[in-house]
């Protein structure tokens, strides 16, 4: 630290985007002014982010230096465009090291913001703070080091899946995946940050550093675990890509890697999201709101529904935690196979997507298979749906033939599937994405089959007959205790 440094003869370059909206290529004769003005249009939206590949930073240079003010174009543009020509030159060189803790963005952009990260990042267009991983990386010489503090969604979430690909070839020194409450001062679980040093090189088996410091809830508590040494992995950056979507999973092992070399859940099941209704408080109710017998129960098709001439049946949309069977609270009104649903959609103003894209895998309703909660706090827990059940979006379900069923339901309420989500779906969103990229080890015999079916069979009936204990259930008879 160096108190004395901005005092000092060799003073530093500070870039200041702001002060050249005013300004258009049309109030300049020169075409090389025209250019550096041209340039630097909405700089002051852009900062950094600025591209400058086209111009002729000399050629613009040597036009400022012959360049007098023009009071019609302003008394001080001359200081103006030294300036621009100055941050060019900034911006176009390449660094040995280049730090920074960038801004968070992802909704909020203005339209002028949103289009230029559109087309000039489009592999990071998500949030701002993806945008300057990229170009701090351009900025960076080969060789040379960048280090970041950012929020850790890029790791992980879908919408980076290209960004990490880029990511790549390039090597990573160390990272201290902080997680939430990594800061005092930031309270809650929304900014989770991850900061790392890259160097811009690729390096064959190259094992980085990497200090998984998410568990601790206090600054101080991520920190003391830091400086203890525990919690350190070294993993090769080439493995994740033999993850679907190569998430940074550092702290996974080779074995659980080398999982993914089988089939994933896709391969052997059908795992889908339900319909979006797009307005629950119309179409949704408690079983117990309406007249029970204008609710079809126990219908095993959509042509059976149908032909019941009921109006409500019973739809899954998650819930709290509870495995094996439950969480059966909602019905929807499904009346005319969804016509009153769709046509609702189709002409409400303001929905955008109609109803062929909201109410989906229709050919699924009703048939028997297993849900889960999407949006979870914690475990994953997998429940047994039999026939007649339609699905929401949060309350995913999953289909496969009867005999892999049982199968598939024990493993998913295991911890080796809990392991796997929390590389797949880090952030507890356990929609049907993450859920289809699981990998599936399918018994190479069905000896051991009957085995694990009894048990999930059991476990089944023990969580249903809980269930049905309480006047919540609608095939509630007594309570146990009577």
């Amino acid at each position: 630290y160096d108190r004395r440094f901005f005092s000092r003869d060799v003073q530093p370059n500070i870039g200041h985007f702001q002060g050249f909206t005013p300004y258009r290529a049309e109030d300049f004769s020169d075409p090389a002014l025209q250019s550096l003005v041209k340039a630097f249009e909405n700089a002051d939206e852009y900062g950094s982010l600025l591209e400058i590949h086209d111009l002729d930073i000399e050629a613009a240079a040597n036009a400022v230096d012959a360049y007098t003010d023009d009071f019609l174009v302003g008394l001080d543009a001359r200081e103006k465009l030294l300036r621009m020509v100055q941050l060019a030159r900034m911006l176009s060189q390449k660094y040995d090291v280049v730090v920074t803790n960038p801004p968070y963005m992802g909704g909020g952009m203005d339209d002028i913001l949103s289009q230029f990260v559109k087309k000039n990042y489009p592999d990071s267009k998500s949030d701002l703070f993806a945008v300057f991983i990229e170009k701090c990386g351009a900025m960076t010489k080969a060789g040379g080091y960048y280090a970041m503090i950012t929020q850790h969604a890029w790791m992980f979430l879908s919408s980076y899946e290209k960004l990490r690909v880029k990511l790549q070839t390039i090597d990573t020194v160390n990272m201290a995946h902080l997680g939430a409450r990594a800061f005092e001062e930031i309270g809650g679980e929304v900014v989770q940050t991850t900061a790392f040093v890259n160097v811009n090189r690729h390096t064959e088996q190259f094992k980085g550093t990497y200090c998984r410091l998410i568990e601790p809830t206090t600054q101080n508590g991520k920190e003391e675990m830091f400086l203890s040494g525990e919690n350190r992995y070294f993993a090769e950056k080439d493995n994740f890509a033999k993850i679907p979507g190569a998430p940074v999973a550092y702290w996974v092992s080779d074995n659980a890697i080398r999982a993914f070399e089988n089939k994933i859940l896709y391969d052997v099941a059908q795992p889908r999201q339900g319909l979006a209704t797009t307005n629950n408080d119309l179409f949704l109710r408690f079983w117990f709101e309406v007249p029970v017998t204008n609710i079809g129960f126990n219908l095993h098709s959509t042509q059976l529904a149908l032909q019941s001439k009921k109006k409500w049946f019973p739809v899954n949309k998650g819930g709290t935690y509870r495995r094996w069977y439950g969480n059966f609270f909602y019905i929807v009104n499904y009346e005319n196979d969804g016509k009153t649903i769709c046509d609702y959609i189709d002409n409400t103003p303001g929905v955008k997507v109609k109803s062929n894209g909201r109410v989906i895998n229709r050919n699924l309703y009703f048939h028997e298979g297993m849900t889960w909660s999407s949006i979870g706090s914690g475990l994953l827990s997998m429940r047994y749906v039999p026939y007649g059940w339609i699905f929401e979006t949060k309350g995913s379900m999953c289909f496969s033939d009867h005999n892999s069923l049982y199968y598939l339901l024990g493993l998913y309420n295991s911890p080796v599937i809990q392991l796997y989500l929390s590389v797949l779906s880090p952030t507890l969103d356990y929609h049907e994405g993450p859920m289809g990229k699981t990998p599936v080890i399918l018994p190479t015999s069905h000896s051991s089959l009957p085995t694990i079916n009894t048990l999930v069979e059991q476990s089944i009936s023990l969580s249903r007959a809980d269930w049905d204990s309480f006047e919540t259930s609608w095939d509630f008879k007594k309570h146990p205790l009577i």
